[in-house]
Formats: structure tokens, C-alpha cells, sequence
């Protein structure tokens, strides 16, 4: 008999896409789910489009408390033992679950290959192709830097609850010092089929980059602490402000934040000083005031 998967959505203002999230895990050939959605305090459709799945889902409404508060509220209300993650602009194929389940049901959590689309991307790509992926013991890999797609992620409903579930004090980033504390315990599964569709939205990074990398900066700090998960990995810090730097410095110029890339560009330079493409970037930041356009 198939144990249950209960897969929670988190849905703010999600009415333009929730409709086809929900219908990719209706659609699943997985016998035994549960769906449950959790309506952040949308002020948009969301409510209606989710009225007309009738009983086929459970909904919990609650004012907006932001993503983190949604999947852990979600993940409190779920019965299986099995618990799965789906953002309400993202999508499943017809049987992410069954072979999940199926290859990766000895691990405590898993995640798979994914397929980026959306308006913020010229054409689809398979985040293997840029983000190598990692299974096993990869605590140390981890630590550097957040390689898991959370609307991947298959995990056991236990292991979740015994680490507190997710960090509401770090919505946008709270999804990667969960996997950080799963993974300090569990050895990661992986299945390399692309059985998820991950949207990009124009600029849905460089919007609040600023706060992203203070919660990096926080994050990493936490880790590397004393008592930390990456306390056996001193030197691993390093690499994670090097690799959180090099992506905020990215989003920054996109975002025409000059004064940040250039912050963040100086922040790789300082590690790595013969980095051409920290240089290149920081030349970039510092013309952007005179006009220049990344």
C-alpha cells in the first residue's frame, strides 16, 4: 500500500498560476496524496480559483505572514508520512512522485533535476546544465551554497518537524538552513529526471536583493557559529560569502544597484583578488552612474 505524500503550496496573490500548480498534482499517477494550499492572505483571485477545486484540496487561510509561515502551516495540518513542497508559479510532471518515491524512498529527503522557463528566461533549461547537482553526504557542499530547488524536495514528514520546519524569520531564503540542518543528519537522494518546471520571473531575484544577502550573511554566520552545522567546516566559510557574493553581485547590476554590486564585487576581490570577473563587475557597478547600462 502506497504511503501517503501530503504536498503543501504555499499561495500569495498566486491566482495568475496556482490553478496550474494544483492541476499538476491532481494530475499525479502517485496513488495516495494530499493536497493542501495555503492561501497567505491573498488579496488578488487565488481564493476563487481554489474555490473550484471543491474537496479535491484543503485549503488554510491565514493573514499574510509571508512563504516560510505558509509551508510550515501547511506542513502542521499534514497526515502522511511523506512531505512535499510546490510553489504556487511552479509546476510537477505527471509523475514526479511515483518515481521519487519509487528510487529515492530510502532516503529521508531527495530532491530532483528541474526545468527553468518562464518570461525571464530566453529559452528552457535543465538546472543541471548550470547548477551541477549533488547527492549523498553533502553537508559540505551545502554549506556553500543552496543548490536544492525546493519544489523538488521529497522529504519525510518526521525528519522535517525534527528540525522545526522552516525559518519564518528568513522569508525568501528560509528554505536553505532547512536543508542545511536535514542534511548535517540525512544522506540526500537525487533523481536526475527533470520531473519539475521552475518558473523565472524578470528580475524575481534582483528585487530584494539587498535583503537576500543580509539573510545569506546571516545564514552563513549561523552555520559556521560555534555549535553550528559548518562548525567541522571552518574553511568552507570563505567559500560561501565567495559564491554569496558572486550571485548578489549578478542580481545587483541587473537590478541597477551599482552601490551593492560594487560591495559585493570588492567582497569576491577580497577572497579571490585575481577574479577577471570580479573585476570586470566592479568596473561595470562604478561606470553605471555615468550611464552605463549592464
Amino acid at each position: 500500500m502506497a504511503e501517503t505524500v501530503s504536498v503543501v503550496i504555499p499561495a500569495y496573490n498566486a491566482g495568475r498560476y496556482v490553478r496550474a500548480a494544483v492541476e499538476s498534482v491532481l494530475a499525479q499517477d502517485y496513488p495516495a496524496i494530499e493536497v493542501i494550499v495555503v492561501d497567505d492572505g491573498s488579496t488578488d483571485d487565488t481564493a476563487e480559483v481554489l474555490r473550484q477545486f471543491g474537496d479535491r484540496i484543503r485549503v488554510i487561510r491565514q493573514a499574510n505572514a509571508g512563504v516560510a509561515a505558509a509551508c510550515n502551516a501547511g506542513a502542521r495540518a499534514a497526515s502522511g508520512p511523506w512531505l512535499a513542497l510546490l510553489d504556487a508559479d511552479d509546476e510537477w510532471l505527471p509523475d514526479k512522485l511515483s518515481q521519487q518515491v519509487a528510487r529515492c524512498g530510502a532516503f529521508a529527503v531527495s530532491h530532483t533535476d528541474s526545468v527553468c522557463f518562464g518570461e525571464g528566461l530566453e529559452r528552457e533549461t535543465r538546472r543541471s546544465s548550470f547548477e551541477p547537482p549533488h547527492a549523498g553526504r553533502v553537508l559540505p557542499q551545502l554549506l556553500v551554497r543552496n543548490f536544492i530547488t525546493k519544489s523538488s524536495v521529497l522529504m519525510r514528514t518526521a525528519a522535517y518537524r525534527a528540525v522545526g520546519g522552516f525559518d519564518e524569520s528568513l522569508p525568501g531564503v528560509e528554505d536553505w538552513p532547512l536543508w542545511i540542518a536535514l542534511c548535517k543528519d540525512h544522506e540526500l537522494g537525487y533523481l536526475p529526471e527533470p520531473v519539475v518546471r521552475y518558473r523565472v520571473h524578470r528580475q524575481s531575484k534582483s528585487m530584494q536583493v539587498r535583503k537576500t544577502l543580509r539573510d545569506h550573511e546571516r545564514i552563513i554566520a549561523a552555520a559556521f557559529a560555534p555549535g553550528g552545522a559548518g562548525a567541522a567546516f571552518p574553511a568552507l566559510r570563505r567559500e560561501a560569502l565567495l559564491a554569496s557574493y558572486e550571485i548578489h553581485c549578478h542580481y545587483a547590476l541587473e537590478a541597477g544597484d551599482w552601490r551593492l554590486a560594487a560591495r559585493c564585487a570588492a567582497g569576491v576581490l577580497a577572497r579571490r583578488p585575481r577574479d577577471v570577473g570580479a573585476w570586470k563587475a566592479l568596473v561595470k557597478s562604478l561606470l553605471m552612474p555615468f550611464g552605463y547600462r549592464y
